[in-house]
Order: structure tokens, then C-alpha cells, then sequence
């Protein structure tokens, strides 16, 4: 009897202790799905705040670039008549044109559009003029958007009725 009982109580423990290295092993399981979970969250993470930066960095780079593109259009406007055709400012306006093109191809689409509702998240109204209530009339400087998002709003004139 003495050795059924040995025998009783060994495999007592060697069930007591599959069963705590089960439990350990499940708590390891967890653990480990935590910190995978974890990791690809952080990962996530750091993807989405990269790609905010890049963000931030083309609309500050494109309001450095803003007053460069406004004066490109403020020279042409002012080309003598007599100067117009010279192969020089057929030059400048190819580059100007060209830079545009480049700035559109990365996602920057003016705001110039007359005869539309005013859009507070598009529009700066400068002042009110005759015209359809609450339609842009005329607009004093180009806004832009970036890839959907405005970044300059469009200084513009609004009718009154």
C-alpha cells in the first residue's frame, strides 16, 4: 500500500505541476499577444505621426512659396504690351507654368472660383459688393488647397443683394 500511495502522490505532482506550467504557459501566450499587439500598434503609430510630418512639412514649405507664386503672377500682369512676345518672358512664363504644373502634380489645386457660395473653410471674405448674397464676386488673391485641404483660403469679395 505504501508504494500505491507513492505512487498516488507522484502523480498528484506531476499533475499539480503540468497543470502551473500550463497556467504559466497561457500567461506567457497572453503576454506575448499583449506585446505583439503592443508593437504593432506603436508601429501604427509612428507610420500615421511620419506621415503627418511629411504633411506639416509640404504646407510649411508651400507657405514659404506662396509669396514667390503670387509675385510670379503680379510681374506678368504688369508686362509692358510692347515686351509681351519677347522670347525672355515667354521663358519666365514656361517656368512659371512648369513650377505650377510640379506643385499641382503633388496636390496643390488653386482656390479661384467665382459665382459659388462663400466657404468659410475656403474663402477669407475681405468685403461685400453688388452681387448674389453670399456669392464669391470677385477675388483679390488665389487661395490654395493641398490634397484636399485648404491651406491658404482665397481672399474674396461677396455680394449683398
Amino acid at each position: 500500500m505504501t508504494d500505491d500511495n507513492t505512487q498516488d502522490q507522484t502523480q498528484d505532482d506531476s499533475t499539480n505541476e503540468l497543470d502551473q506550467i500550463r497556467e504559466e504557459l497561457e500567461q506567457m501566450t497572453e503576454t506575448a499577444k499583449r506585446a505583439l499587439a503592443d508593437l504593432q500598434n506603436f508601429k501604427r503609430h509612428s507610420e500615421e505621426q511620419r506621415a503627418e510630418l511629411g504633411i506639416f512639412a509640404n504646407i510649411q514649405l508651400l507657405n514659404a512659396l506662396f509669396p514667390t507664386i503670387d509675385n510670379f503672377s503680379r510681374a506678368f500682369e504688369h508686362v509692358p504690351e510692347e515686351i509681351a512676345e519677347h522670347d525672355f518672358i515667354k521663358s519666365m512664363r514656361t517656368v512659371q507654368e512648369s513650377f505650377m504644373q510640379t506643385l499641382k502634380n503633388l496636390g496643390l489645386q488653386p482656390i479661384d472660383q467665382t459665382e459659388i457660395p462663400v466657404d468659410p473653410n475656403m474663402h477669407e471674405v475681405l468685403m461685400e459688393g453688388e452681387g448674389p448674397a453670399g456669392q464669391v464676386i470677385q477675388i483679390f488673391e488665389i487661395g490654395y488647397s493641398f490634397n484636399g485641404k485648404t491651406v491658404r483660403p482665397a481672399k474674396v469679395q461677396v455680394g449683398k443683394a
